[in-house]
């Protein structure tokens, strides 16, 4: 008699146990119950048996990797044996993650758009990204058994483009295949607008007259010679004029 338990030290129901006697060919076989515990009877007295767990009818759903120890060798008495007890490992259980996309000219965004997992306790951590298939279906195999947070993303430039995706919760703790969808999205293009933002009037204003000066400061230089000039010449004209005398007017008498 004995007991087959997990790692954790919880006890595993319907893993197969069988006695054989090598030299006599004798054997003998079981399964655990609920408690995890075994019972071998028939066994005859005096031999030697080989105790071990085996694979035999329903044990391949029992995802049974290896026990330990491999096995045990007992010598049958005339008394029960007890204590033959064996720790099983289970094997990891296979994880697919399925779905499918739909959405508006999916045909013309598939090259732009990717498939994103990432951990629910760590967004930062990205389990895997890849394109989207032909098909619009995608199945990824072999995650760890933990959430995740699946969506969409889009290559498409930002400045011309908005792309929001709905972003799905993954249990793979309660369900190792579980398929979503479908998945939506929404795109929008973006034309940029530049806004011309006035220019001060004042400084414009100052900056043509400071040019328009600097262009017109030659001609301004020559009228204002030229206008000097004419008023030298006048006063050296009203200079050069003959003083008068004045008319004596004789009185007569």
């Amino acid at each position: 008699m004995g007991m087959v338990t997990l790692l954790s030290g919880q006890p595993k129901e319907g893993v197969p146990v069988e006695a054989r006697s090598e030299s006599k060919g004798f054997y003998e076989e079981t399964v655990t119950d609920s408690s995890g515990n075994y019972r071998l009877r028939g066994l005859l007295p005096d031999t030697t048996y080989i105790v071990k767990v085996v694979e035999k009818g329903d044990f391949g759903s029992t995802r049974i990797e290896r026990a330990s120890p491999d096995f045990l060798a007992v010598k049958v008495g005339s008394e029960d044996i007890r204590g033959l007890d064996f720790l099983v490992f289970e094997q990891p259980e296979l994880t697919i993650l399925s779905g499918h996309i739909e959405g508006k000219r999916i045909d013309d965004l598939r090259s732009h758009l990717r498939v994103e997992i990432k951990s629910a306790n760590d967004p930062s951590k990205v389990e895997s990204v890849f394109p989207l298939p032909l098909s619009n279906f995608f199945q990824v195999k072999d995650l760890p058994r933990a959430k995740f947070l699946l969506q969409l993303r889009s290559a498409l430039p930002s400045s011309t483009h908005k792309f929001e995706s709905e972003v799905i919760e993954i249990d793979l703790e309660k369900h190792a295949q579980i398929h979503v969808g479908p998945i939506g999205y929404r795109v929008e293009e973006e034309f940029l607008k530049q806004e011309l933002t006035p220019a001060p009037v004042y400084p414009l204003i100052v900056g043509v007259s400071v040019i328009a000066l600097f262009i017109c400061m030659p001609r301004l230089k020559d009228l204002y010679q030229a206008t000097m000039g004419a008023y030298i010449s006048s006063s050296t004209a009203n200079g050069k004029k003959e003083v008068r005398k004045p008319v004596v007017r004789k009185k007569t008498y």
